[in-house]
């Protein structure tokens, strides 16, 4: 939603998220069919803060649908979402896909596919991606990188990192993207640093606070800023985790002089 469609919702963009069946192997890995996660799904966004909920790399999440306004209070034609993404591969597509199994930690994936949701395109793209995640005696690490074709010849790297040090419960996560158009090349980085303590008997509580660096993503030229603070408190016996989060949106055009956007999201997510 945005500043002029405030009582109509687009509720059609993305009505299938998943359709699809899967073979699982210990010995031999495992295949997808159908609508879901191509390999590099997911890659720009590994977490261990606690609060990815509220709070990740694709910063936009929070409030991407408004548009900035201009110095003069008039609205500009940029939404949030033009100015910061985490160019998290390719998302979901009708797709074949396979991972293999677990090796030391690592793991590889790659996938084939087109876009059928919400539209389709007919054209093929393809990605690989690898994957870390292993516990040593103090330390939680998870990390993936990926490539991706979204078609022509434009070319997508992404990846993320995240350490938790299970005795503080303080961690540090990073992600950073860039994609090669014809254009104009995007770029950004992004790092969050995060604590987790048993405050209250009912879970964890996890506080933490990011920032985010963009060039290039809204136009030639352009610069994306964005900080951010998070709080999640778990309720562990109702499975639910309470959330209030806080962020700023800055962006600086060679073309027009932008007022900076503010925004705040609290609420619940209940796992069943």
């Amino acid at each position: 939603m945005n500043q002029t469609n405030e009582d109509h919702f687009d509720w059609g963009t993305d009505l299938m998220r998943k359709a699809e069946i899967y073979l699982n192997s210990k010995d031999y890995g495992k295949f997808w069919f159908g609508q879901g996660s191509m390999a590099s799904d997911t890659s720009a966004e590994v977490d261990l803060s606690g609060t990815d909920v509220v709070g990740y790399s694709l910063v936009s999440d929070m409030a991407g649908g408004p548009f900035f306004r201009n110095e003069d209070g008039t609205l500009s034609t940029v939404h949030v979402k033009d100015a910061f993404t985490n160019y998290d591969g390719l998302s979901r597509k009708l797709r074949v896909r396979y991972d293999t199994p677990s090796y030391g930690g690592f793991s590889l994936a790659t996938s084939v596919g087109t876009q059928v949701v919400p539209e389709t395109t007919d054209v093929t793209v393809w990605d690989m991606a690898v994957r870390y995640n292993e516990t040593y005696d103090a330390f939680k690490v998870s990390a993936a990188l990926a490539f991706s074709k979204p078609g022509g010849s434009n070319s997508i790297y992404d990846g993320s990192v995240s350490i938790l040090h299970l005795d503080t419960g303080l961690s540090l996560t990073l992600a950073a993207g860039y994609s090669d158009k014809e254009t104009v090349d995007g770029r950004y980085g992004y790092v969050k640093v995060g604590y987790q303590a048993d405050i209250f008997d009912v879970g964890k509580t996890a506080f933490s606070v990011d920032a985010y660096f963009g060039k290039d993503i809204a136009g030639k030229g352009s610069e994306s800023d964005s900080f951010g603070a998070q709080i999640v408190q778990n309720l562990d016996y109702l499975q639910t985790e309470l959330y209030l989060g806080a962020r700023t949106y800055s962006l600086d055009q060679e073309t027009a002089d932008l007022q900076d956007s503010f925004a705040v999201l609290g609420g619940a997510r209940i796992k069943f």
